[in-house]
């Protein structure tokens, strides 16, 4: 059971417990109690005659009009209705679990005006499985209206809602199966729940997770390459990370070092070229290029910690006041985001490179091509024109997503910081990033076995899992089933790693 007395209990421990662990929420009394006070004092400010955007006024180029308590009746609902206008795909439902508790986090601080009734049926809503469908594209638009209303709109019964299957039904059904009546939404929370950037934080931790998975897998496939190829081993030497004054590559160092360091053999009947004091410079700056990778994904959890807990409603009931600000604009996690996905293709092009180095017999000593018998076989050539493609498409992706803006509502929203469509690009380059290495993986396994020798020794369980998925490649056959299974373990994240 994760219990939340307020938004700073919001962790990214908390939120992976529930939103991917299927942890069960709760609330302290505490945290309700403040949200209450919050309520009380926006009631205040209300009955005092303030004037607060989208309570008694539109929103965005209609933020002048004013609205009579008639029009005020519905108009929290029809927020969330007129901005629902995206569609499938969807996104994951562990990403809209997340989304809910993020969402849940500003509700807690008090300053969103919300009752502690709505909080309650959120909560109820993360632990008895409601997935909203909730679009991931077509999000130009300042903050995150559009997928927040389709994730929200659901609470009072109308949208979308996902099965475990990923089929749709309609919300109010689905509201009915767990016992429960569309909600009914008070005086500001509508906007409460269109505020905000709680989409950018559920999206850039969802990337992260899958990012330092294959920031792990990265290592693992530099490693075996190196030991593959039976590279010189110094440019892995603890002196280097010292000479560099770098701890982050300090440990990829140690870390390759623990998985080749114990080489067993350096070379077998098959022979290898005497690759001298250096091998190719994408065997020798892998350690680099990997500590960046480290750094880039370590500055992107620093920020997701900050935005979890951070308070981004606009407005914001505080002391006494209502306060507009520009917290929505989530441009901290949308450049991290991209960040990640240059990192990750800066490390997929040094493995495409390294793969192209295997197949050569200049450089590995085995065969070209890696094939058993050079004619009349082919080998594994075409594995990595397959990493070329992949690599070609990923290297388009790094153009930032969180760079170019665009006028919206009739120019009152004239800046965005696109998240979602940074995170749509990193996800896709993740994607890419598990074939390239799936592809190198595919080469080092053929050139152990050509070797005919055992890989290092902290390899050895790698290696072993490598043998069980994937046949050596004794004459030519169709090797897109074992670029799928590796994938396939790879995005489980299955395969046992040094």
């Amino acid at each position: 059971m994760i219990t939340l007395a307020g938004h700073r209990d919001l962790t990214r421990e908390a939120v992976e417990a529930v939103a991917w662990g299927g942890e069960p929420l709760a609330l302290a009394p505490v945290a309700l109690e403040r949200v209450a006070h919050g309520q009380a004092e926006l009631a205040g400010l209300l009955a005092g005659g303030a004037r607060v955007y989208g309570v008694n006024t539109g929103m965005g180029w209609l933020a002048s009009v004013e609205l009579d308590p008639a029009a005020q009746e519905g108009h929290q609902r029809n927020l969330l209705l007129g901005r629902a206008v995206g569609g499938p795909p969807w996104l994951e439902a562990a990403e809209v679990r997340a989304l809910l508790m993020a969402r849940l986090g500003n509700l807690l601080s008090g300053h969103a005006g919300v009752g502690p009734e709505l909080c309650r049926f959120l909560v109820d809503r993360v632990n008895d499985g409601f997935v909203p469908a909730v679009p991931r594209g077509g999000a130009g638009c300042a903050g995150e209206v559009i997928p927040l209303a389709h994730a929200f709109l659901t609470l009072t019964g109308a949208g979308l809602v996902l099965r475990p299957d990923g089929s749709a039904q309609e919300a109010e059904a689905a509201l009915a199966e767990r016992g429960a009546l569309p909600y009914r939404l008070k005086a500001k929370e509508g906007i409460a729940l269109l505020a905000g950037s709680p989409l950018a934080t559920a999206l850039a931790l969802a990337r992260l997770r899958s990012a330092e998975r294959l920031a792990a897998q990265l290592l693992a496939s530099a490693a075996a390459a190196i030991d593959a190829l039976a590279a010189p081993l110094d440019p892995y030497d603890e002196a280097v990370g010292r000479l560099a004054g770098d701890p982050l590559l300090e440990g990829v160092l140690a870390d390759l070092r623990g998985a080749v360091g114990d080489r067993q053999a350096e070379a077998g009947p098959a022979g290898r070229r005497a690759l001298g004091p250096q091998a190719p410079v994408s065997f020798r700056v892998a350690p680099q290029v990997l500590a960046q990778l480290r750094r880039t994904l370590g500055r992107l959890d620093e920020d997701v910690r900050r935005a979890l807990v951070a308070v981004t409603d606009s407005p914001a009931v505080v002391g006494g006041r209502v306060v507009a600000g520009g917290g929505f604009h989530a441009v901290g996690l949308a450049a991290g985001m991209d960040a990640a996905a240059l990192s990750l293709v800066q490390a997929a092009e040094l493995a495409g490179q390294r793969l192209h180095r295997l197949l050569d017999s200049r450089f590995s000593g085995l065969p070209d091509q890696l094939s058993p018998d050079p004619g009349p076989v082919t080998g594994l050539v075409v594995v990595h024109k397959r990493a070329v493609g992949a690599l070609h498409e990923a290297r388009r992706l790094t153009v930032p997503a969180s760079a170019g803006q665009a006028d919206t509502s009739l120019g009152q929203e004239d800046a965005a910081s696109f998240a979602p469509e940074a995170a749509e690009q990193l996800r896709r380059v993740e994607q890419l990033t598990r074939e390239v290495v799936a592809c190198e993986l595919l080469a080092a396994r053929q050139a152990w076995w050509l070797r005919r020798t055992s890989p290092a020794g902290g390899l050895g369980p790698l290696a072993a899992c490598l043998q069980e998925l994937v046949a050596p490649v004794e004459r030519d056959r169709s090797l897109g089933p074992d670029l799928a299974r590796l994938v396939e373990v790879l995005e489980r994240d299955e395969l046992p790693l040094p």
